[in-house]
């Protein structure tokens, strides 16, 4: 077992260029977790201040590792620097959950997010 907690994670992403990995937890806080075997929670870190509330929010890296983005239960968008897990900047985005967030593959700036209502969004 390598998490021992009762919540679910709707989503899990491994960090582009460092060997550790992050679970979206329904806990309101996203979990990291080392990439080489025994996968150790870290238990001294974690992102948070975004709710989950239930949602299956999803959670992504920038290409460069460096920001870490995540949906809200509240419509919002989390942007967290990924090393030190602060909270750097919060979007409001839609009146409804913001269920998924992801950068463009090319362009570092571009983001696309959808909310529980259907809408997408792209911000650049």
């Amino acid at each position: 077992m390598v998490y021992g907690e009762a919540y679910a994670c709707p989503c899990i992403r491994s960090h582009p260029l460092d060997p550790y990995f992050v679970a979206q937890s329904h806990g309101n806080y996203i979990a990291i977790f080392s990439s080489n075997p025994p996968f150790k929670l870290d238990k001294y870190k974690r992102y948070e201040s975004h709710g989950v509330s239930g949602f299956p929010i999803k959670c992504n890296f920038s290409l460069d590792g460096e920001k870490l983005v995540s949906g809200s239960s509240e419509g919002s968008i989390y942007f967290y620097n990924s090393i030190s897990t602060e909270l750097v900047q919060k979007i409001k985005a839609y009146e409804q959950a913001c269920i998924d967030v992801v950068f463009h593959p090319t362009v570092p700036n571009v983001l696309a997010s959808c909310s529980w209502s259907g809408d997408v969004s792209v911000f650049g």
